[in-house]
């Protein structure tokens, strides 16, 4: 059980407004050490002082009445969260939720308990007021209070009606703070499986790899977002059935109607999935052509591919066709050819001068008609030295509708003191019609059951943050 005394030589105390608490240690590991934060300790700025065999290091820490945080599949915050059904199964890509229904999402953070901390907890509602958001969604919460272990909390709640997808979103909030943001997979009522109309996550590939095992995937991106260099990136890999349904499911952006959320601190905004993959080899370079001309980029590694095609102000990126080929292709991906047609670049008509975060925000388009898929991409960076802070919010909406409302529970995992761009204050804002084809059973050994192939150009502007 967790102790106040101390874990293999390791004790963690907090002094916050003058008030000292012993932590409560649940495990000490070389690299790793986890611990209860008592429910006596007072809100405010403070610190935390980690000690182990006589050395001690210090950090400051800031006490907030809530602050929830939703366990992922990959043990890392992103991705697939934790959530079970009524017979406690996982909810994954291969067990999917279904609308209506009724789950348990696991985290921890609704908020203090009275009682021994070391003792499995009562379970009892906090009445904390937690809210969810499925698919930026209001959902029903049945209970919100502590689970059957210390420290772990359980929230009940309804799934929507109408929704569906691999990578539904799913955001948390306490007290008017939002936690992070992971995805469920919910199908039709009846189906096995779940499926996403766009990306690779279609309900055969997901029956191969509960058949086989595993899964090979690929993908070849080409993009400029925000008015800066145009790139091209690409990678291939296979997936276990155990890391599958612990992984992204190919790529960072949602199911259609969703928004997530990334937290990186690194010298460049790239978030990455932390699931480890196996990387097949395509060969070491690609061709691509479009009406910018030709360009052979070689591979950076195994499967990896990450180049610069033009440095702003230059652009090779032009609407019309472009082509992406392997040749000969390697000894785990064979030969392909995948193309598409890149229309007239998606018009943001409303980006506004400043955003509240307190408020929706409603962002609407036009020229969408030649895409089946818009994406609004948010950034905001904080520097601290030698490093930055990201947050970057990915939507995936209906090019159809014209418009996409970002809720403000959302909006407020952006920092007030971000920058937009270098000098400008504020959020970056983007909008870009996505088209992608999707190629099935690209030969090879073992070759790829799907590969991806995007073009997409961005435009918005960095709005300020009121």
């Amino acid at each position: 059980m967790p102790t106040t005394q101390g874990l293999a030589g390791t004790t963690i105390q907090v002094r916050v407004n003058g008030v000292t608490e012993n932590c409560i240690m649940i495990y000490s590991l070389d690299t790793q050490v986890a611990a209860i934060l008592p429910s006596a300790t007072p809100t405010g700025t403070g610190t935390l002082t980690l000690s182990y065999q006589g050395a001690e290091s210090t950090i400051a820490i800031q006490v907030l009445a809530a602050n929830f945080g939703t366990f992922a599949l990959n043990e890392d915050g992103t991705g697939p969260g934790v959530f079970t059904d009524a017979a406690n199964n996982p909810i994954t890509y291969i067990h999917p939720a279904h609308p209506a229904e009724e789950l348990v999402l696991w985290g921890t953070g609704l908020g203090p308990i009275t009682g021994d901390e070391t003792e499995p907890p009562q379970q009892v509602d906090l009445h904390s007021g937690v809210q969810v958001l499925v698919n930026n969604q209001p959902a029903t919460v049945v209970y919100g209070g502590r689970g059957s272990s210390a420290g772990v909390d359980q929230i009940n709640f309804v799934i929507p009606a109408g929704i569906t997808g691999c990578k539904v979103s799913v955001a948390v909030i306490v007290k008017g703070v939002t936690g992070n943001i992971t995805s469920m997979a919910v199908a039709p009522a009846g189906q096995a499986t779940c499926v996403d109309t766009f990306g690779p996550l279609t309900a055969d590939n997901l029956q191969k790899a509960m058949a086989r095992g595993s899964l090979n995937l690929g993908g070849v991106i080409v993009n400029r977002v925000a008015g800066g260099n145009d790139k091209l990136e690409a990678g291939f890999a296979t997936y276990s059935l155990s890391n599958l349904v612990r992984s992204w499911g190919g790529g960072s952006a949602g199911s259609i109607g969703s928004c997530l959320a990334y937290e990186t601190f690194a010298s460049s905004l790239n978030p990455i999935d932390p699931v480890v993959e196996s990387f097949l080899n395509p060969g070491d370079q690609l061709m691509l052509n479009s009406t910018g001309g030709s360009k052979t980029i070689s591979a950076l590694g195994t499967g990896l591919f990450d180049t610069t095609l033009s440095t702003e102000p230059a652009v090779y990126i032009e609407p019309g066709p472009f082509s992406v080929t392997n040749g000969a292709g390697g000894p785990g991906v064979g030969s392909f050819t995948w193309s598409l047609t890149l229309p007239e670049p998606v018009v943001p008509t409303n980006i506004p001068a400043s955003i509240n975060l307190s408020q929706d925000l409603t962002l609407t388009w036009t020229g969408s008609s030649g895409f089946s898929v818009v994406t609004i991409f948010l950034f905001s960076g904080v520097p601290v030295s030698p490093e930055t802070a990201y947050v970057e919010i990915l939507c995936t909406a209906d090019a159809s509708t014209g418009s996409f409302t970002i809720p403000s529970a959302v909006l407020n995992l952006l920092s007030p003191n971000g920058y937009g761009a270098v000098g400008k204050r504020g959020v970056d804002i983007q909008i870009a019609g996505v088209p992608l084809v999707r190629y099935a059973d690209v030969p090879g050994s073992p070759g790829l059951d799907a590969g991806i192939f995007s073009v997409f150009v961005s435009n918005g502007a960095v709005a300020k943050i009121q």
